[in-house]
C-alpha cells in the first residue's frame, strides 16, 4: 500500500511539473520538433518507446500504442493490465494505419528511426508533431529517456531511471573485477537454436556489460543464422536464450548435436525472463536483464537479483512481483 501511495504521489508531482506552452526539442533523427504542452494524448508507433512511458509514469497519456511482443491473455498482458487497466483500449497488435492513429486525436506521435523514418512526413499535413526515437543501444536508451522526460516534464524520474542503470553498470563492473574472474565466452540465441545475436545488437552490449565475452561479436547486421560447426569453433561457456520464441534450455541440453559445447556440458544454458517486455530488448526492463545476466555469468557476484528486481518494479511501475515470476527469475 505504501508503495502504491508513493507512486501516486510521484505521478501527481510529475503532472504538476508538466511544461506549459510550446516546447522545442531535437529528436534522435536530428529534427527540431515543436510540441504544444502539456502533451495529453500520445500515439506510439515504437513498441520500445511505449514501455518508457510506463517506466516514466505517464502511461495515462498513451491513447494508442504498439508493444514489444505483447499478446492479449498472456502472463505479460495480465501483469501490465494490473498497472494499466486501460491497456485493452490502447493496445494495437500491429503498427496502426495513419487513419487509426489520427482517429485517436494525438497531441504527439512517437516513432522509430529504424522502422518509421517516414512518420514525420505522414503526419505533417495534419499538424501532428512526430518525435523520432532510437533506443536500440545504450547511448540511444539514454537519449530516449532524457528526451521523453523533458517532453512530459518528468526529468527527475528520467534521471532516476538512468542513475539506476549507471549504478548497476558500475556495481557489476566492480564486483566482476573483485572476483578476478575471466569473462566467460557467451552466446545469445534467438527464436531458433542456430539464430544468434550479432555484434551490432543490444544483446551483445548486455553481455559485455554483464562481464561476458560475446563470441558472435564479429558478426554484422541483425540476427544471423550460423551452423553447428561455427558454434563448435566458438565453444561458448554460457548460452542465453531470448525470452520470445519456443527454444528452451532443454532443447539444447537434450540435443546430442550440442553435447560437445562447453555450455551444454556444464548445463549453463539459460532462458531470459520477461515480465511486461522481454528483458533483452532495450526497454527499461533490460536493466534487469543486465543484472540477471551478470549473476548467471558470475554466480559469486554477490548481488541479490530478486531483491533488486522487486525494488525496481515497485519503484518505477508500482508493481509487486508475484511469487510465480520470482521463481522464473531465480531459475
Amino acid at each position: 500500500m505504501r508503495a502504491l501511495l508513493a507512486v501516486a504521489v510521484a505521478l501527481l508531482l510529475g503532472l504538476g511539473a508538466f511544461p506549459q506552452g510550446k516546447l522545442v526539442v531535437t529528436d534522435q533523427a536530428g529534427n527540431h520538433v515543436e510540441i504544444e504542452t502539456p502533451v495529453k494524448r500520445v500515439v506510439s508507433l515504437y513498441g520500445v518507446a511505449t514501455m518508457y512511458l510506463y517506466a516514466l509514469g505517464v502511461q495515462d497519456r498513451l491513447v494508442l500504442g504498439t508493444f514489444v511482443g505483447l499478446k492479449p491473455g498472456s502472463p505479460s498482458w495480465e501483469a501490465l493490465m494490473s498497472v494499466d487497466p486501460g491497456l485493452p483500449d490502447k493496445y494495437t497488435r500491429t503498427k496502426p494505419s495513419l487513419e487509426e492513429a489520427l482517429a485517436r486525436e494525438p497531441d504527439l506521435v512517437l516513432a522509430s528511426l529504424w522502422k518509421d523514418p517516414e512518420a514525420t512526413e505522414e503526419f505533417v499535413p495534419f499538424d501532428v508533431p512526430v518525435v523520432i526515437l532510437h533506443a536500440e543501444d545504450v547511448e540511444g536508451i539514454r537519449g530516449t529517456t532524457e528526451l521523453l522526460g523533458r517532453i512530459f516534464g518528468v526529468e527527475e524520474r528520467a534521471a532516476r531511471l538512468l542513475s539506476y542503470f549507471d549504478a548497476m553498470v558500475r556495481a557489476i563492473a566492480s564486483a566482476v573485477a573483485g572476483l578476478g574472474a575471466a569473462r566467460p565466452r557467451t552466446l545469445f540465441v534467438g527464436a531458433r537454436p542456430l539464430r544468434v545475436a550479432s555484434g551490432e545488437m543490444y544483446q551483445t552490449q548486455l553481455i559485455e556489460l554483464a562481464g561476458g565475452d560475446p563470441v558472435a561479436a564479429q558478426l554484422r547486421g541483425y540476427w544471423q543464422d550460423v551452423d553447428i560447426e561455427q558454434l563448435f569453433l566458438w565453444d561458448p561457456e554460457v548460452i542465453f536464450i531470448a525470452p520470445y520464441g519456443k527454444v528452451t534450455p532443454e532443447d539444447l541440453l537434450n540435443d546430442p548435436l550440442w553435447h560437445g559445447i562447453s555450455a551444454v556440458r556444464s548445463r549453463r544454458v539459460h532462458k531470459m525472463p520477461r515480465v511486461f517486455a522481454p528483458w533483452d530488448i532495450p526497454t527499461p526492463e533490460s536493466f534487469l536483464g543486465l543484472l540477471w545476466m551478470a549473476t548467471k555469468l558470475h554466480p559469486d557476484i554477490g548481488i541479490d537479483v530478486v531483491a533488486e528486481v522487486k525494488a525496481f518494479y515497485r519503484e518505477f511501475y508500482g508493481y509487486e512481483l508475484p511469487d510465480g515470476l520470482v521463481t522464473v527469475i531465480e531459475g
